[in-house]
C-alpha cells in the first residue's frame, strides 16, 4: 500500500477522534430529529410546517429530507452516541479523501501535513450535527474522484459521480457546490483539450444534474441548493461572511494568501511543471476561495481545494525536490489500520459523551412549560429544542430561519424582542401567552415591569406569562 494512503487514513483518525470527543451540541439537530421522526411515524414526506404557530400549514422543502431521516434513524439505533459516531464517520471519510487528494499532488507527508491540519481545524467549525456532515465527508470524495481522472486521464472512476449526486441531492442542498466542482474540471478539461476526460467529464456533469432532479423539489434543488450559499447571516452565524480574526479565518487566510503568493512565484510555467493544469488551479483557487470567506459554513470547501496547490506548490517554490510515495508493506499496512480502528474503538467505548450538551438551553424551563398553554414566543436559536423537547408549544420561529420564516415572522421577533416600535402589536396579533427569552432581552424586562408572571428563571432564561 502507498505510504501516502496510510498517511491519509492517519489523518482521517486524528480528525474522527476529535469529532469523537465532542458531545451533541448543534441548536438544528433537534428540529432535524423531529422532522425525521415526523417522516418515520407519518410514512411520508415532511413538505408543510407542522412545528410552529407561526407559519403552521405552509409549504416548505429544507432539501435535506433524506438526511433528517438519517439522522432519526442513527438515534433511534443507538442515541447520541450514535449520532457522535456518525459525525466521527463523516469527518473521517471528508478528512481521508481530502487527504488522499493533497497527497496525490504532494506525496511528500512532511509537506502535505500542514495544509492538511489546516484544513481539519478549520472544518472542526462545522462539524454539528445536521445533515451538512453529510457534505463534509461528499465534498472530497468528488473533489479526490475528479482530481484522480484529471492526473491519470482515466476517465472510468468518473461513473461514480452521478449515483454520488443522486444521493447528495437528497441529504443535503450544498451538493450544488459539488455540481460546480465538476463545472470547473469539465471547463478546463475543454480549454486544455484534454482528450481522455473531455468527454466523459461533460457527460458526467449532464447526468449528475439530471438526477439531481430526482427529490421533492425536482429541478428546483439546484436553485435551493445555490441559495444555501447565499444566505445573509442576519440570523445564522455561519451564514456570515467568515470572520478573519477567529482561528479558522486565520488559518484560511494564511492558505488562501499562501496560494496567491506561491502562484505569483511559480507563474504558468512553474505550475504547469510542477502541479500540471494551471487554468485548473486558477478556476479552483478564485471562486472557492471566495466562497470560504463570503460564508464562513463553506470555509471547508475553499481548504479542500487549496491544500493540494499549497503543499505542493511551497516546495516548488523554494526549490525543493519532487517526492514520491513510499510503498508500506501489506503487512506492516494491515497492523497500522488495525490500530487506527482500535483507537477509534476504545475511544467511542470509553470517552465518547453518552449525553448531548443542554447548558445552553431552557432546561429547567420544559416542567413550567408544560403545566401553561398558550402561544409562545422563544429566542431563535431555542426554537429546535423546544420543538423536540415541548412539543405541545409550537414554537413562534426556529432554526429554519430564511427557509420558512422571512420576512414578517423574523421581523416581528427583531421588533418584539428589542422593543421596537409596535412591538405590543405583535405580541397582541400573534396572541402571545408566553415568553422564554434570555433575562437581558429588553422585552423580557419590559414585560416584568408591565406586570407579567415570572413562572422560571435562572441566569440564562426566564420564562414569563401574561396574567
Amino acid at each position: 500500500m502507498k505510504g501516502s494512503t496510510i498517511a491519509a487514513v492517519l489523518f482521517a483518525v486524528i480528525a474522527a477522534g476529535f469529532a469523537l470527543l465532542a458531545p451533541v451540541s448543534d441548536p438544528d439537530i433537534f428540529w432535524h430529529l423531529a422532522s425525521g421522526d415526523w417522516m418515520l411515524d407519518h410514512a411520508q414526506l415532511l413538505d408543510r410546517d407542522v412545528f410552529s404557530f407561526t407559519r403552521t400549514g405552509v409549504a416548505y422543502h429544507t432539501g435535506e429530507w433524506l438526511g433528517e431521516i438519517f439522522l432519526a434513524l442513527t438515534f433511534r439505533a443507538g442515541d447520541w452516541l450514535a449520532l457522535e459516531l456518525l459525525r466521527a464517520a463523516c469527518v473521517g471519510i471528508g478528512t481521508f479523501f481530502a487527504a488522499r487528494a493533497t497527497l496525490r499532488i504532494q506525496p511528500h507527508v512532511g509537506w502535505a501535513a500542514l495544509p492538511i491540519l489546516g484544513s481539519i481545524l478549520v472544518a472542526r467549525t462545522v462539524w454539528g450535527d445536521r445533515p451538512q456532515l453529510f457534505t463534509v465527508a461528499l465534498f472530497p470524495i468528488v473533489f479526490d474522484l475528479l482530481l484522480g481522472a484529471r492526473i491519470s486521464q482515466s476517465p472510468r472512476r468518473l461513473a461514480l459521480l452521478p449515483p454520488i449526486f443522486l444521493l447528495w441531492a437528497n441529504l443535503h442542498a450544498a451538493f450544488a457546490a459539488g455540481l460546480v466542482l465538476v463545472a470547473i474540471f469539465v471547463i478546463e478539461s475543454g480549454l486544455s483539450r484534454v482528450r481522455a476526460t473531455r468527454i466523459p467529464l461533460l457527460v458526467a456533469l449532464v447526468v449528475s444534474v439530471l438526477v439531481t432532479f430526482a427529490n421533492p423539489a425536482g429541478a428546483g434543488a439546484i436553485a435551493a441548493g445555490f441559495g444555501y450559499a447565499s444566505s445573509s447571516g442576519a440570523y445564522v452565524v455561519e451564514e456570515g461572511p467568515l470572520d478573519v480574526l477567529s482561528g479558522a479565518g486565520i488559518v484560511l487566510a494564511a492558505i488562501l494568501l499562501g496560494s496567491f503568493t506561491i502562484a505569483l512565484v511559480l507563474g504558468l510555467e512553474g505550475i504547469t511543471t510542477r502541479l500540471g493544469a494551471p487554468l485548473l488551479w486558477v478556476g479552483l483557487i478564485v471562486p472557492f476561495g471566495f466562497l470560504g470567506f463570503a460564508i464562513q459554513r463553506h470555509a471547508i470547501l475553499a481548504c479542500v481545494v487549496l491544500a493540494p496547490f499549497v503543499a505542493a506548490g511551497l516546495p516548488a517554490a523554494i526549490g525543493r525536490p519532487v517526492r514520491t510515495a513510499p510503498l508500506v508493506p501489506r503487512s506492516a499496512s494491515a497492523v497500522i489500520l488495525a490500530c487506527c480502528v482500535l483507537v477509534l474503538g476504545i475511544a467511542a467505548v470509553t470517552v465518547a459523551p453518552r449525553s448531548p450538551n443542554l447548558a445552553a438551553y431552557p432546561e429547567g424551563a420544559l416542567a413550567a412549560l408544560a403545566a401553561r398553554p398558550g402561544h409562545l414566543l422563544n429566542e431563535y436559536d431555542w426554537g429546535g429544542f423546544l420543538v423536540r423537547n415541548a412539543p405541545e408549544h409550537p414554537v413562534f420561529v426556529d432554526g429554519r430561519g430564511a427557509t420558512l420564516f422571512l420576512p414578517d415572522v423574523l421581523a416581528d421577533f427583531d421588533k418584539a424582542v428589542g422593543l421596537g416600535p409596535g412591538y405590543r402589536g405583535v405580541l397582541d396579533r400573534w396572541h402571545i401567552d408566553l415568553v422564554l427569552l434570555r433575562p437581558g432581552r429588553p422585552l423580557a424586562v419590559a414585560l416584568r415591569e408591565d406586570g407579567w408572571a415570572v413562572l422560571g428563571e435562572t441566569a440564562r432564561w426566564v420564562l414569563l406569562a401574561r396574567r
